[in-house]
């Protein structure tokens, strides 16, 4: 399933895609563009801006860059494992800094604030990593994952492939896995994502963002990541 970017061969607007996600994103109508591609690898790419001292949109800092977007697909519900793809292309003179978002998967209970985020991310010198957010009954707590010797690419499109296999709720026995341009760069099968077992996958966490609530972890300048459409598969 992919995440549409056009609708009977028109390019969809960043208003079109709040209507269609029902308004939960930050930063959307303010940081994104639609374009078609000239080339690439695919024909039509999200274009996001990362304005120069810029963190999260759901922070408090102004101004406010990036992207925050869930997406839910209602298929993927019930379902204990998914894959999600996308391609991503940094500047060639992108700064790390120290560490920003990527999209990555959540899932959670509804009506509830049970809930975990597998959020892939850029760190300091442009290593991949990824970080396990998770919050039960009000208390919160993470897993880090990070990929030794495997950076992201500036200045090409790069493909990132990302696994995941719930645990059973009992045992630390859940799978992460992270694939940069096919090569596998993360391998982890001790995740713990859940102790309750009706805490399900849920969908998409579009996430791109410098992470620096402290100003020195805030975007240095100005910069525009590009975002394939997101596509999620399962068994």
């Amino acid at each position: 399933m992919v995440f549409p970017l056009e609708r009977d061969g028109v390019v969809l607007t960043a208003t079109d895609i709040q209507a269609r996600t029902g308004g939960r994103d930050a930063g959307l109508i303010e940081n994104v563009d639609v374009i078609r591609l000239k080339r690439g690898p695919v024909p039509i790419a999200m274009s996001v801006e990362l304005p120069k001292g810029s963190a999260a949109p759901t922070s408090s800092v102004v101004p406010k860059g990036g992207l925050s977007l869930p997406w839910q697909p209602r298929t993927l519900k019930d379902k204990s494992t998914v894959c999600l793809s996308y391609q991503i292309l940094l500047p060639s003179d992108f700064d790390f800094n120290l560490g920003g978002a990527l999209p990555g998967v959540f899932g959670g209970v509804e009506q509830s604030n049970d809930r975990f985020l597998v959020q892939l991310g850029w760190r300091q010198g442009g290593a991949i990593g990824a970080t396990n957010h998770v919050t039960l009954d009000g208390k919160k707590w993470k897993q880090q994952a990070e990929a030794e010797g495997y950076t992201i690419p500036r200045g090409r499109w790069v493909k990132i492939d990302q696994e995941v296999i719930l645990n059973e709720p009992d045992l630390e026995n859940g799978v992460l896995r992270v694939w940069l341009d096919g090569a596998l760069a993360i391998d982890k099968a001790d995740i713990a994502y859940r102790v309750k077992p009706d805490i399900a996958l849920a969908g998409v966490a579009a996430d791109v963002f410098y992470n620096g609530e402290d100003v020195s972890g805030r975007a240095p300048a100005d910069a525009k990541v590009m975002l394939s459409p997101f596509e999620i598969r399962w068994p």
